[in-house]
Order: structure tokens, then C-alpha cells, then sequence
């Protein structure tokens, strides 16, 4: 692939609105320690339902006004027993990576060269899609970033998805598409499909993909063993399974592993999916995992004008990030 402009020398692409409403800086300004949001608004590589082009600019929205209804120390939550935060310094909004209409490689490196700089500054990758190829240039400048920063690190990776993503080619979209996303990461130099995990796949498989993860050590959760074991056991299961012999994890969130009938509004939709709450219960299982990296994907506002969409994906965002987002209530 060749090589595009970084962020030290590309325009910073500034958005209407800005994840939970935080800061706005340079992949270059973000910090140890910190989350820096990198938007992928590009659909180029899906092979069927368009519009997840949109999706970062309509989860800064929608996140955005959850934030607005979530006040410090005015919103509780009975289930965790947690108060809601602002946004302060753990989180900042890196505009978008610049999108090539239809040139793959300068996208995916655009894409991989904002996550690579924060990844190297000690940071945590938060990238927003897009459809799900847009995960692998992701992932790819965490690779690289952390072989930069940690060389010996290898890094779990779970995949909480619908679909398994590891067609090595699809049709005349070739190698490099959203059906052939997991397949590219699981050929990345610190990750091992023995320690890649999805979670939540509904229907039809490729029985040679399946072959091949099952084969090598992979380990694959069906929406069906969600219902049956339970959320929380199940991501219990894969955490342990990812983890091993690894100090990262990086997450991968398609949020068409929901079932269609709440959450219409996604490329490649599935039916007898995961329910909203086995959903939020499973990232709330990682929300005190090593997190290296993440991605969240396929929210696509043009399919469902109804908007609830983009706001069950905000809250995905509020339950994986509630380690950040959220202290405990202190008596009185």
C-alpha cells in the first residue's frame, strides 16, 4: 500500500459534532492514558445496503445529546450503582481520517496513520465507522503503533459481530471489503486467530472460514449461546480466550450483531440477534478489560429515519466507556 499523508501534515478534518461532546485536537496532541476518536466515514467497501458514511457524524450527535441528558451528579444508573460524568480530559475527538473515493489503500492508510500516532503516544484508539472494513486500517495503526511502543506485545481480539468477516475474498470487491475484515487482522504480525474471539453470529456461515478459525485455535459464540449461557458468561468466556498469553485487547463492535427488529439501521442486518440488554451487558463484561484499541461500525442513519439506530450505538459507546464516563455514588 502506499504511503499517505499523516496526521503531522494532513488538515485536521474538524466535525459538526464532537463524541460526547469532548475536545477537539491533533492525533499529536492526545496523551498516555487518554481515548482519541478517529471518524472513517466511508461505505465504498460494502457490498450491498450504503449510507454507514454517515455513522460517525450521526454518533457524535447522538452522543452528544445523551451527554446533554446526562448532567455530573444529576443521572444514575439503579443497575450499576454509578453516577455519569462529563467528558473531561480521558477523551478527545481527532476529526475524520480523509476518505478516497474509491482508492482502498490511500483510505486504509489514512485511517491506520491517525490510530498508529495515538497508539505510539500511549493512547487508546477509538474509531468510528463506516462500514466494517473500515476495522482493519483501524486495527492496522494499533498493530503498528504497538509494535512500535511494546514490540513483544501481542494483543487479543474480539469481534462482537453478526457475521464473521473472514472471507478472504469477496467477489469484485476482492480482498479488501467488509466481508474480509477479520480475515486481514488475523494476518497481522501480533495477533493470532488462536486468541480471536466473535461473539454473536446469527445464520449462515462459510463452513471453510469456519473451518479454518476453529482449525487454528479461534473461538466463535453464536447469538444462540448468548441466549442460552447468558451475556456476561459469554463475554467471561471469550475474555479468557482472547487474553491468553496477551497483554491488549483490541474490540471490534458491529452493531448489527443486534437483532434487526430493534436496530434496523445497519448495512448487513441479522434476525434472531442479541437484545439491546444482552448487548450492553456484554460490553459492560470488558469495560474493565486492558483495552488497546476499538471500534465501533455499521450504524447506517439513512436506514432507519427513525433515529433510534444511532442511539442504541451511543449507548454501546456509554457501556464499554463506563470505566471513563462514571464514578461510584459516595453517601452523603
Amino acid at each position: 500500500m502506499t504511503a499517505a499523508l499523516t496526521p503531522l501534515n494532513a488538515p485536521l478534518i474538524q466535525p459538526g459534532y464532537r463524541l460526547f461532546d469532548g475536545p477537539l485536537h491533533d492525533v499529536s496532541d492526545v496523551t498516555l492514558g487518554q481515548i482519541g476518536v478517529v471518524g472513517m466515514p466511508s461505505d465504498w467497501t460494502h457490498s450491498s445496503r450504503l449510507g454507514t458514511r454517515f455513522g460517525p457524524a450521526a454518533l457524535r450527535k447522538a452522543t452528544t445529546i445523551m451527554q446533554s441528558i446526562r448532567p455530573q451528579d444529576a443521572s444514575f444508573d439503579p443497575d450499576t450503582g454509578l453516577c455519569s460524568l462529563p467528558v473531561a480530559n480521558w477523551l478527545v475527538d481527532c476529526g475524520d481520517a480523509e476518505v478516497t473515493a474509491q482508492d482502498v489503500n490511500a483510505t486504509t492508510e489514512a485511517i491506520a496513520a491517525m490510530t498508529e500516532v495515538l497508539t505510539v503516544a500511549g493512547a487508546i484508539p477509538l474509531a468510528l465507522g463506516g462500514d466494517h472494513y473500515n476495522s482493519f486500517p483501524a486495527c492496522l495503526g494499533y498493530s503498528r503503533g504497538l509494535i512500535k511502543r511494546k514490540p513483544a506485545t501481542r494483543f487479543g481480539y474480539i469481534q462482537i459481530d453478526g457475521h464473521l468477516d473472514f472471507s478472504d475474498r469477496l467477489g469484485a470487491w476482492g480482498s479488501h471489503n467488509h466481508a474480509t475484515n477479520a480475515r486481514r487482522i488475523s494476518e497481522l504480525p501480533n495477533v493470532d486467530i488462536s486468541n480471536m474471539v466473535w461473539v454473536g453470529i446469527a445464520g449462515w456461515v462459510d463452513g471453510g472460514d469456519l473451518e479454518l478459525i476453529e482449525k487454528q485455535g479461534g473461538r466463535i459464540f453464536s447469538a444462540s449461546d448468548v441466549h442460552k449461557l447468558g451475556a456476561a458468561e459469554v463475554m467471561r468466556q471469550a475474555l479468557a480466550h482472547a487474553m491468553r498469553g496477551c497483554d491488549e485487547l483490541y474490540l471490534s463492535i458491529d452493531i448489527d450483531a443486534m437483532d434487526a427488529g430493534y436496530l434496523p439501521g445497519t448495512g448487513s442486518i441479522v434476525h434472531s440477534g442479541i437484545t439491546p440488554r444482552q448487548y450492553y451487558d456484554m460490553l459492560e463484561a470488558l469495560a474493565t478489560a486492558p483495552l488497546g484499541g476499538l471500534d465501533i461500525v455499521e450504524v447506517s442513519p439513512p436506514l432507519d429515519p427513525s433515529e433510534r439506530t444511532e442511539f442504541l450505538a451511543a449507548e454501546m459507546l456509554f457501556r464499554i466507556l463506563h470505566r471513563f464516563r462514571t464514578r461510584p455514588v459516595t453517601a452523603q
